[in-house]
């Protein structure tokens, strides 16, 4: 089969040429930066296409029977005017690569839980708000970039931790924390200029740079504080959202080795997610005693142990520690989660000559901050 490119971007075209039909085997086509709006219907019945780019055009909306595309790899319509996907999109079994990145969409459908082929999703430049917890469900999912969604506040440790996420991008969003759960293949994260973001776990030493502290712009975020899990650090006095779904931690050193059964509950349904999203039995989730149990299941894992020869999941309870850099001139605050007391020790004493620990306490819903009586997190 001979494979046929055509090379059809900055010509001015206003709508797709038919003159597509005229070539034979096509997989390929480019028609990036073009004024065409709409995707005509006759398009969908070149089934041998694998490739379409369709970047900086004026499209509106994808057609509801992209899914007849049955060989598509990868699907770039980055700067258009969508404010929608269709959920037939999940349809795009063999789909690898999709770029929706400067359009106004708001959602993601959550029938893209079956782009189980899915390696690379850039959504960036949008108006996202939450991401789905579905996108989990992408498996091989190794790239993700969501900057740029100035009123996206949190990525779910769910998405942060796939098994195979490589890459890592959340520049200029709104995030309040960063997860602390993240796949142990990451090797490139860029989490610049998240203003609200007041520490950083231990998980991300090695892509940290000391210009993560020059935050330039002031993202103004307000959250209630009920409901989630703060700290204070106590020597700078600054009060940290530790990851949503921390229900109990200890502190370094602590009494005695405190391990729970209800993680270890939560570590064995995360086995049988691999075969069934647990999060989306609703038989199973009617048979739980308490309804904080529902969302404990939905989050997954919030964070691994930071002693790098253990990375055990955590869910709820943990050892935590406040650390700081030795004879740094930055005033950046790091965090560090553990599954026992022994992983902890270890990890200290493997890090004492860097690293050296600040107290802290559990802050309540009525610990504010002066001049803050209510949920303002700017700094």
């Amino acid at each position: 089969m001979n494979k046929t490119i055509l090379h059809w971007s900055y010509l001015n075209f206003k709508d797709v040429p038919m003159d597509l039909f005229l070539y034979e085997d096509l997989e390929e086509v480019y028609l990036k930066e073009n004024y065409i709006s709409v995707i005509p219907k006759w398009l969908l019945n070149i089934t041998t296409l694998k490739f379409i780019h369709l970047a900086g055009n004026n499209l509106y909306e994808l057609p509801v029977d992209i899914y007849l595309l049955e060989n598509l790899e990868f699907l770039d319509v980055s700067n258009n005017e969508l404010k929608e996907l269709p959920s037939t999109l999940g349809l795009l079994l063999r789909l690898q690569q999709l770029n929706v990145s400067g359009n106004q969409l708001s959602e993601l459908p959550v029938e893209m839980s079956s782009l189980r082929n899915l390696e690379q999703l850039n959504i960036a430049k949008n108006q996202f708000q939450r991401l789905p917890l579905q996108l989990s469900e992408c498996i091989r999912l190794n790239e993700l970039n969501v900057s740029d969604n100035e009123a996206l506040i949190h990525i779910p440790d769910r998405i942060s931790n796939l098994p195979m996420l490589q890459s890592l991008i959340a520049d200029r969003c709104s995030l309040i924390y960063l997860p602390a759960a993240l796949s142990k293949f990451m090797n490139h994260v860029r989490i610049f200029h998240n203003t609200s973001v007041n520490y950083i776990p231990m998980v991300y030493e090695k892509f940290y740079q000391n210009f993560y502290d020059n935050r330039q712009r002031v993202t103004p975020i307000k959250i209630r504080r009920k409901g989630l899990f703060w700290v204070r650090e106590l020597e700078t006095n600054t009060r940290l959202l530790l990851p949503v779904g921390t229900h109990r931690i200890y502190p370094i050193p602590s009494t005695e080795n405190r391990v729970t059964l209800y993680d270890d509950c939560l570590h064995a349904l995360q086995s049988v997610n691999r075969h069934l999203p647990v999060y989306e039995n609703l038989a199973l989730h009617r048979q739980l005693p308490e309804p904080y149990m529902s969302a404990h299941i939905n989050n997954g894992a919030i964070a691994r142990c930071t002693t790098s020869n253990c990375s055990r999941c955590l869910y709820t309870t943990y050892y935590f520690m406040v650390v700081k850099r030795r004879g740094s001139t930055s005033k950046q605050i790091f965090t560090c989660n553990f599954c026992t007391q022994n992983c902890a020790l270890q990890w200290l004493s493997n890090n004492n000559k860097k690293y050296y620990q600040l107290d802290w306490k559990v802050s309540d819903d009525d610990d504010d901050d002066e001049d803050d009586d209510d949920e303002d997190l700017n700094k």
